[in-house]
């Protein structure tokens, strides 16, 4: 039986209808005057923009601000009586309130860095992705770019041992390239759950042969998927152009000093402990800030050895690297909040565990679910997603973007 309808009858009654992602077309339609665009247009995108650790002051005055604006802004209940010395505000309000407030922090005396700091999370463009690699500029005019994963490795959970054969990798490679991929990412250590660290002569002799020859053949970026400096740079000098360190520089002190010595690009990733022991630890008292929290002070840590922000990238670490499926799914919800960090976001869920979990299913049924998370992804604005089937996610990023340039 088909289920009762709740509507009831409207006749003689205007028609309303709820708009997602409203533009000026749509205020045109309305027979307003053309010369109103620019007035209206902003007020049809709200943002909240949250900022941690503001001192008292400029919190009160983002409060009043922002209320004089029409928009409005959280702060903590001790602020106007001086009970505290910072406080964290939420602030709420469509593009009209904040280009008004940036205007006007701006002649506030002591407000400059932070009508910069709003300025930039709020009115940042986010189209395309650009980097600088090994002194080359790299633009992709459409996001997510992809990223093909070729583990030659034989242990790895989804294709361990399949691209062993340098020839059968380089042939994979090609393909990827073919059907996508705007970068190929090559890993010769598995960082499984549970995966044993194997020596570094032993991962240098499974990736720099197969990098030189596909970084030969291809114009895309060739990425090495390595926690060790000795490996990066090996990988670097037989043509890799981006290093992949799910360690987030921790596992070895000299990483950073090759990155900033190359010019190499650098993806931070987030992972508690080692592949031997990180899933000890899965329990966070607020994943997102956390992670957000120690991305932030990674990318910091770049910048002040005088790495290029151009080739940054930061990483949440989906899947088993210290997160359980609760902390998987809540990270991948929130995934738009990590553009705030100002480097592009890469995300790399590709058939991984959480997804089985979440869908009980074994490794090779685990395609339609990377396919949800991919299609999330793209429209939350993550730049890179990190994928072993290039051409399904190539496509399902061609269909999202098709359907942004019909609205």
């Amino acid at each position: 039986m088909a289920p009762r309808s709740t509507r009831s009858s409207r006749k003689g009654l205007p028609r309303a209808r709820l708009l997602t992602g409203a533009n000026g077309q749509d205020i045109l339609s309305c027979g307003a005057d053309p010369a109103s665009i620019p007035y209206m247009e902003p007020k049809l995108h709200h943002r909240n923009l949250l900022i941690q650790g503001v001192k008292l002051y400029a919190a009160n005055i983002l409060k009043q601000s922002m209320l004089s604006l029409g928009g409005d802004a959280a702060v903590h209940r001790g602020a106007i009586s001086g009970k505290v010395d910072v406080s964290d505000c939420l602030i709420m309000g469509d593009l009209r309130h904040y280009r008004l407030l940036v205007e006007k922090l701006k002649h506030q005396p002591g407000m400059a860095d932070l009508a910069g700091l709003i300025e930039q999370q709020v009115f940042a463009d986010s189209r395309g992705l650009s980097l600088k690699l090994l002194g080359k500029e790299y633009h992709w005019p459409d996001t997510p770019v992809i990223m093909g994963v070729l583990n030659v490795t034989p242990d790895s959970f989804s294709d361990g041992g399949a691209w062993l054969d340098p020839e059968k990798a380089v042939d994979h490679a090609l393909d990827m390239v073919h059907s996508g991929a705007g970068i190929v990412d090559v890993g010769g250590e598995s960082t499984r759950p549970g995966a044993r660290q194997i020596s570094v002569d032993d991962e240098i002799a499974r990736v720099v042969p197969v990098i030189k020859k596909i970084a030969s053949r291809i114009d895309a970026p060739v990425s090495i998927d390595t926690r060790n400096a000795p490996v990066a740079r090996a990988a670097i000098d037989a043509g890799a152009s981006i290093v992949n360190d799910v360690s987030a520089l921790r596992h070895d002190p000299s990483m950073l000093e090759v990155v900033r010595s190359t010019g190499a690009g650098i993806i931070l990733m987030h992972m508690r402990g080692t592949p031997e022991t990180m899933q000890n630890h899965t329990s966070y008292r607020d994943i997102v800030s956390e992670i957000y929290a120690f991305l932030d002070g990674q990318i910091e840590q770049c910048l002040q050895a005088g790495v290029d922000p151009r080739s940054i990238l930061a990483d949440p670490g989906i899947g088993l690297f210290g997160k359980d499926l609760a902390g998987n799914l809540r990270l991948i919800h929130h995934i738009d909040e990590f553009a705030s960090l100002g480097v592009p976001v890469v995300l790399g869920h590709s058939r991984k565990s959480f997804i089985g979990t979440a869908l009980d299913v074994p490794v090779h049924e685990r395609q339609e679910g990377t396919d949800a998370v991919s299609a999330w992804a793209a429209i939350q604005g993550v730049h890179v997603l990190r994928v072993h089937d290039v051409r399904r996610t190539s496509r399902i990023r061609d269909m999202i973007l098709a359907i942004r340039r019909g609205a």
